[in-house]
């Protein structure tokens, strides 16, 4: 189950993918899904994320979490 608090954009991909991803590999897998839904990422413009930010706030993460239909 994934908490929803701020995390650096390298936690949240390894949090959503551990043991089932490279570790080199986790943050590319979460970026492609993010870019992938097109509603996500207007929600992420909306509360301000820029694609150079270092990481995600606990909104972010929750918006990610619905989106991606995470637990």
């Amino acid at each position: 189950m994934l908490e929803v608090k701020d995390y650096s954009k390298q936690e949240l991909a390894d949090a959503i993918y551990a043991g089932n991803i490279k570790p080199k590999s986790r943050l590319k897998k979460l970026w492609l899904e993010i870019t992938r839904c097109p509603q996500l990422l207007d929600e992420l413009h909306r509360l301000h994320y820029r694609t150079g930010d270092s990481g995600f706030t606990a909104q972010m993460v929750e918006r990610i979490k619905y989106y991606l239909c995470l637990d």
